[in-house]
């Protein structure tokens, strides 16, 4: 009897402490959550869609950035995909507080999709951002509206609205992968540079491009106005690019050369004769 009741008072010394141990966090002040530094994922079918923030603001600006992961055998595409495809648009109208957000593309790549060259990427891609408050004193809060393609055995449109307050202090863990995207964007060349970097020579119905160093050229992405388009391929050392219309075909066009090589990346203007 005297070891059942010891236990009945164990059992009851036990109840009573974790009730005082629950009513005592009852009363306690909840601890502030940290800043949200992500949103939760818009998610498509084969697809999903993350605004990041890098960290508060640096330079009059704060750094973000725009996720598009891929299932695997997934395509999204780059400004000018080329003939099919759909490049992605971003909308930032309804964002608070913001005077201008510069929407960085990181270098991408030629895929054979069902036949047809697209330039895109297949894999997980974060597009930089640098957002520009109207008042650097005041909170910002980007509002983001995407249509974007994401292309597997079909191609889907898809589109992510998503908003988020970026914080003003505080240590982002997403700083790491937005700084590897920034590292991905083609730094921008002038003319005169482009000059030395680049020989454009008129050859049949298009031209050849030859590309100095530093570095071997690995590919090339050429970009002009609707309704023309460019295609570009490898020959040999240099590569050949061919103009496209869906409309009257002009004398002359000015376009955006981007070009990857083993040391770096670059986008460069140029003339079209």
């Amino acid at each position: 009897m005297k070891s059942l009741e010891s236990k009945t008072r164990a059992i009851l010394a036990s109840t009573i402490a974790m009730a005082v141990l629950s009513a005592a966090a009852a009363q306690a002040p909840a601890r502030a959550a940290g800043p949200d530094f992500a949103t939760a994922p818009a998610k498509g079918s084969v697809s999903a869609v993350r605004l990041l923030a890098a960290g508060p603001i640096h330079d009059g600006a704060y750094r973000a950035g725009v996720e598009i992961s891929l299932d695997p055998h997934t395509v999204t595409y780059w400004r000018q995909p080329g003939e099919a495809g759909s490049p992605p648009v971003f909308d930032f109208s309804k964002s608070t507080n913001v005077a201008t957000v510069e929407v960085a593309y990181p270098a991408p790549k030629h895929i054979d999709e069902a036949g047809t060259v697209v330039v895109g990427y297949d894999e997980t891609v974060i597009f930089p951002l640098k957002v520009v408050p109207k008042d650097p004193a005041s909170p910002v809060t980007l509002d983001m509206r995407l249509d974007y393609a994401a292309c597997g055995k079909i191609c889907l449109p898809a589109k992510a609205d998503l908003s988020l307050a970026l914080p003003q202090t505080g240590a982002s863990p997403f700083a790491a992968v937005v700084a590897a995207a920034e590292r991905r964007v083609p730094a921008k060349i002038g003319a005169a540079d482009a000059k030395k970097r680049l020989s454009l020579k008129k050859a049949g119905d298009g031209w050849r491009l030859s590309v100095a160093g530093p570095g071997k050229a690995k590919d090339v992405f050429a970009e002009v106005q609707e309704p023309l388009f460019i295609e570009s391929r490898r020959d040999g050392k240099d590569f050949s690019l061919t103009l496209f219309s869906t409309g009257p075909v002009p004398k002359s066009a000015d376009a955006t050369l981007t070009v990857l090589t083993d040391k770096d990346a670059f986008e460069a203007p140029a003339h079209l004769e």
